[in-house]
C-alpha cells in the first residue's frame, strides 16, 4: 500500500501540537486531523483523530476513542515513525511506496436500532488501518453512506461538521460506497432469513388448541 503524508507545523511553538498531518491511501482516501505532540521529557508522539466516547476510566475521567488508527503494530511503527520524520526534517510531504501497488479494502458491518441509523461499521485497509464510525443513514432517497465527521469552528464564527476521512476520487468513493451498501443488503437479508427461521420455529412449537 502506498501512501502520502502532508505536515502542517503550528506557529505556536509554545502549543504541545507542534504539528497537524494527513495521509492519502493510495491517492484514494485521505485521513485528516492526524497531530504530532510533545509529551513528557519532550518526547514527540503521533495522535490519530479521536472523540470523547460516553464510558470513564477508573478515575471518572472521560475515555477517548480513536475515528481511525493502524491495527498492526508493525505498520503503526512505520506509518507513525514516517510522520515524525517528515516534521523533524521539515518535509511538508513525504511518499512512502508499499510492497505493492495494490489497495484492498473489507467492511464489517453491524444493524443499529437507532431511528437515524441503519448500520455502524468500519472499513479496514490492507488489513493494517481501520475507520471506524462508518454509518449507513436512511433517507427518503435511499441509504447514504456517511463517513466519520467532528463539528469544527469556522473563520465566521459558525460551527459545522466535517469528515475527519474520506474517498478523494469519484471512482473510488462509488466503489467504497457501493461494497457497504451491498454489506449492508447483504445483512439485512440474513436478519430476515433469520427472523424467519425463528417464526417458523414459534409456529411449529404452538400447543393444539
Amino acid at each position: 500500500m502506498n501512501y502520502k503524508i502532508k505536515v502542517y507545523k503550528t506557529k505556536n511553538n509554545e502549543w504541545s501540537t507542534k504539528a497537524y498531518a494527513s495521509v492519502t491511501f493510495n491517492n484514494s482516501f485521505v485521513v485528516t486531523g492526524i497531530t504530532v505532540r510533545e509529551g513528557k521529557n519532550n518526547n514527540l508522539f503521533v495522535a490519530m483523530p479521536s472523540y470523547k466516547s460516553s464510558k470513564t476510566d477508573e478515575n471518572g475521567r472521560p475515555i477517548y476513542k480513536d475515528y481511525c488508527n493502524p491495527t498492526t503494530k508493525e505498520f503503526r511503527d512505520e506509518l507513525y515513525g514516517n510522520i515524525i520524520d517528515a516534521y523533524m526534517n521539515d518535509k511538508k510531504e513525504l511518499e512512502v511506496k508499499g510492497a505493492s501497488n495494490k489497495f484492498e479494502f473489507g467492511i464489517a458491518l453491524r444493524s443499529f436500532s437507532g431511528e437515524n441509523i441503519e448500520a455502524l461499521g468500519r472499513i479496514y485497509f490492507d488489513k493494517c488501518f481501520v475507520i471506524n464510525n462508518v454509518k449507513v443513514i436512511p433517507s427518503e432517497k435511499g441509504s447514504f453512506v456517511a463517513m466519520p465527521s467532528q463539528l469544527v469552528s469556522k473563520e465566521n464564527g459558525e460551527k459545522e461538521y466535517e469528515d475527519i476521512c474520506f474517498p478523494i476520487t469519484k471512482e473510488f468513493r462509488k466503489e467504497l460506497y457501493d461494497a457497504i451498501l451491498k454489506e449492508k443488503d447483504v445483512m439485512k437479508q440474513k436478519q430476515q432469513e433469520e427472523f424467519q427461521k425463528i417464526d417458523e420455529m414459534d409456529k411449529e412449537n404452538l400447543p393444539f388448541r
